[in-house]
């Protein structure tokens, strides 16, 4: 730690965070047609900055470079991975090898499990096991003094191991045979110092994670290859290092106990209709197909009956009621087949019901739009981590969960540049291994895979960069010359890239919207995630620690253009399906010309998108023929605008938010004209009164389950008044600027 002090450099200088008028980050003149700027409900120089902390000294151009903060940013966080980027380890550090000795169900008999073709061993969801672990000291020894460190997988739901009470799950136990050396608990955790004398090259220790009566509870979450770290830390310094690689498991799921079933968004007249089935434990787990012997050999197979439901308006070639299909699973798990062809236009409404083994089974498929369109809709999770930060899971299986079980277009797995065990900004097998995947599973035209990371500033709030094209660098938030969003944006310049700020408005870090979005590359916002809701203070479901004046609608109200997506945000492996488990999620619905990288990013800076809390309904906004996303001319000769919605739902429709401005008129279905209180299909035209210059106009539509949906925002521009960048004028110090970037 003294070390970064000095090779950050120190000074007395104003505060962290230290405050500056408002409008002097960026240019809100309103000299371009904007709407005024209203005073925020909490303006952010109310809010006092965090603390700096005194264990470092403050770099000598900290104001001038990071003059106001995110208003919950996490300083000391963002100081201590700083930090560990540029700790000095000892040779020794990290050093030895660990493996797998044996493994012990203590709360149930051991069940049957399906290991064929498994390199670990496998171990159900949620129970409770023994863990045995041999590790043999590195060839330069730990020095007496020195540390060892057990921690099981801290992502999600492992038992920490401790020391403490011999009677509670996850006690962790180290011993060794080694004459003269004796292994003492060093703290709550399982730490252990070595005494007596220093471990030399090859001794052994013996661990037992979960040694008491109850074990050590496993992750709820499936995955391959979740792991029990070892650390060293030779010398005893207080800086350890993992092992390269530690003791592996494959947590498997639980029996099925839901399924799920998906179409496209829509079709074609005449098009092939195929349909994707997975098969679920209570919490989204991927479980296994039934096969046609009690010993589990063979392919997997299913038989389902497809009914058309209430609501749909359009057929299937080979009429869809009471026909029974017969699936059997592709070689990579998938269950997915042609069922038929749509006939003409109108919303087909299915439901697919399990017979034989899966007999019980119901699964209602979103509703699917016949019609001819030079665009469609697709559905996309563009945020969500695997374990190579801190989520679940390998890449490969997180895009296979979100191709064959979550039935999406367009995905992009966006890991932390830094944050979990090993860094990803620091780890290149680990970027390797994500860009391997992406590349394995993009298919134009059926299923498209986007590179992407996402930015993780504890000081001016989260972003997820994408990138449509490779190369795909990772521009960290812990690299001086792009730890600011401005900075980030010039490194960028020039890609084929987009930022996405999310969890604007709470925990955990908002966003600093004293950066003004750059118009290129940050054209959406993500409105809806497993952090809940941050599009503005008065949704559902708000995201936790919403601080006024950080909402995505505030950010509108600041003059920004911004069009809306949700995200899973999701680290449990399930994108698509974030919902099941964490109980809130997002999706991103996309009207594109083309299922492929160039088109999605055409339709992502055109805004031409709606976000959703995780549900799959179609939602299509006009003003004046001007789609969501759009600019139309504020105009006083004419009076009224005319507003088009059409809404096919995934539940009955309970009420209709028209948002103007900030302002919020809400309509119950009786003022929708909706007769039926079960209604499914919306079709509204209205007039509404002109926007003026810098106004915005976007629907909000809530179902009886809990579901919402948001259409991108219309804006209003002067007429003929060209729409000119939000300037950031905040110059960086001579010292940080990069001749390279220039």
């Amino acid at each position: 730690m003294l070390g970064l002090a000095g090779a950050l450099g120190c000074g007395d200088g104003p505060s962290p965070g230290a405050d500056i008028p408002t409008g002097a980050a960026v240019d809100v003149s309103g000299e371009d047609g904007r709407a005024p700027i209203e005073p925020l409900a909490t303006a952010d120089e109310d809010l006092a900055p965090p603390a700096w902390p005194d264990w470092i000294e403050r770099p000598e151009d900290w104001a001038a470079q990071h003059p106001v903060l995110s208003p919950n940013a996490k300083l000391e966080s963002h100081l201590v991975q700083l930090a560990e980027t540029r700790i000095e380890h000892d040779p020794a550090d990290g050093a030895g090898r660990a493996w797998l000795a044996g493994v012990t169900p203590v709360d149930r008999a051991p069940e049957p499990m399906d290991d064929r073709g498994r390199r670990r061993p496998a171990v159900p969801a949620g129970s409770h096991q023994r863990f045995a672990i041999g590790f043999e000291v590195g060839p330069l020894g730990i020095r007496e003094g020195g540390l060892l460190f057990v921690v099981a997988d801290p992502f999600w739901d492992w038992s920490p191991a401790q020391t403490i009470d011999p009677l509670a799950p996850g006690h962790t136990t180290a011993t060794t045979r080694a004459a003269g050396v004796v292994l003492e608990p060093d703290g709550p955790d399982a730490t252990f110092r070595v005494t007596g004398r220093a471990l030399d090259a090859g001794e052994r220790v013996d661990i037992v994670y979960g040694a008491g009566p109850d074990g050590a509870r496993v992750d709820r979450y499936a995955e391959r290859g979740a792991e029990i770290l070892i650390g060293v830390d030779a010398d005893g310094d207080g800086v350890r290092a993992w092992l390269p690689e530690s003791v592996q498991v494959d947590v498997v799921a639980r029996e099925g106990a839901a399924l799920r079933a998906f179409g496209p968004a829509e079709l074609a007249p005449g098009a092939a209709l195929e349909l994707r089935l997975g098969l679920l434990d209570v919490l989204g787990n991927r479980a296994r197909w039934p096969g046609p012997g009690d010993d589990g050999a063979g392919p997997a197979h299913a038989r389902i009956r497809v009914t058309r439901q209430p609501g749909s308006t359009t057929t299937l070639e080979v009429e869809a009621d009471g026909r029974e299909v017969e699936l059997e699973a592709e070689a990579d798990g998938a269950m997915r087949r042609v069922i038929g062809r749509v006939a003409g236009p109108g919303v087909l409404r299915l439901r697919v019901e399990g017979r034989d083994e899966l007999a019980g089974f119901v699964a209602d498929v979103p509703p699917i739009v016949v019609r001819e369109a030079a665009r469609r809709l697709v559905w996309a999770d563009l945020h969500g981590h695997s374990r190579y930060s801190d989520g679940t899971g390998e890449p490969a299986d997180w895009f296979a969960y979100a191709r064959d079980v979550a039935g999406l277009d367009a995905v992009a797995l966006t890991d932390h540049d830094h944050w979990g065990v090993r860094p990803l900004a620091e780890s290149p097998a680990h970027q390797a291994d994500i860009l391997a995947s992406v590349r394995r599973f993009h298919e134009p035209g059926r299923f498209v895979t986007l590179p992407g990371y996402e930015w993780t500033s504890w000081l001016h709030g989260h972003r997820h960069v994408l990138y449509f094209e490779e190369p795909a660098p990772i521009f960290s938030a812990f690299d001086p010359e792009t730890d600011r969003p401005d900075e980030l944006w010039d490194a960028l310049r020039g890609r084929p890239a987009l930022t996405f700020a999310h969890h604007t408005a709470g925990e955990p870090v908002a966003t600093n919207w004293r950066f003004a979005p750059d118009p290129e590359l940050e054209t959406l916002v993500e409105v809806a995630s497993v952090h809940g809701v941050s599009e503005a203070a008065d949704a559902p479901q708000p995201v936790e620690g919403g601080i006024p004046g950080h909402f995505a609608r505030d950010a509108l109200r600041r003059g920004y253009r911004l069009g809306f997506v949700g995200s899973g945000d999701s680290h449990d492996g399930h994108p698509g399906l974030a919902e099941i488990a964490a109980g809130r999620a997002g999706l991103a619905g996309i009207f594109t010309d083309a299922l492929d990288r160039p088109a999605l990013l055409d339709a992502m800076r055109r805004r031409h998108t709606f976000a959703t809390n995780g549900i799959r309904p179609w939602l299509e906004v006009s003003l004046d023929g001007v789609a969501m996303g759009g600019e139309l001319e504020a105009s006083s000769d004419a009076p009224m605008h005319r507003l088009h919605v059409r809404y096919e739902a995934t539940a009955p429709i309970a009420r209709l938010d028209l948002v103007r401005s900030g302002h919020v008129l809400r309509l119950d279905p009786a003022e929708l004209g909706l007769d039926a209180p079960d209604a499914l299909a919306l079709d509204l035209a209205r007039e509404i009164p002109v926007l003026g210059p810098g106004e915005f106009h976007y629907v909000r539509i809530l179902q009886t389950d809990g579901g919402i949906a948001w259409s991108s925002p219309i804006f209003a521009r002067a007429p003929q008044a060209p729409i000119q960048r939000l300037r950031n004028t905040k110059k960086a110090a001579p010292s940080r600027q990069s001749a390279a970037r220039r």
